[in-house]
């Protein structure tokens, strides 16, 4: 119970959810840019492109889901940067939202990257 206690202290401070927000905000901005861009060259463009050569190039179903995952992180990103933003200038403090979707970023996060680490496990051993 103490640690939830002194989450909602930190969490409530204006001088630590403004940073927080932006770098939040801005990192899901570009990551997502970076992943639109090659999502479009990747599931859009080379295909049609290889399919005049008569290949058929899409990329391997564990990097669909990745990608998928990694987009919706950047939403609850960009959804967390704003509520905690918006919570920053309020007099009530963050609302019971902001610190739900802080903490599914978080989660998200820790799941890209346990994801990740498994990809090159499975990639390392042939597969």
């Amino acid at each position: 119970m103490k640690l939830k206690a002194l989450m909602s202290r930190v969490i409530g401070r204006r001088s630590v959810l403004v940073p927080t927000a932006l770098v939040i905000g801005c990192v899901s901005l570009f990551f997502g840019w970076v992943l639109l861009e090659r999502i479009y060259w990747d599931y859009w463009f080379m295909p049609k492109e290889k399919a005049i050569d008569g290949y058929d190039v899409f990329p391997e179903l564990r990097y669909v889901f990745f990608d998928s995952t990694l987009l919706v992180w950047c939403l609850i990103g960009l959804i967390t940067s704003v509520l905690l933003l918006r919570g920053a200038f309020s007099p009530s403090g963050p609302s019971r939202e902001a610190k739900q979707t802080l903490a599914v970023y978080f989660a998200l996060l820790g799941l890209l990257i346990a994801g990740g680490t498994v990809m090159l496990i499975v990639r390392s051993h042939g597969y």
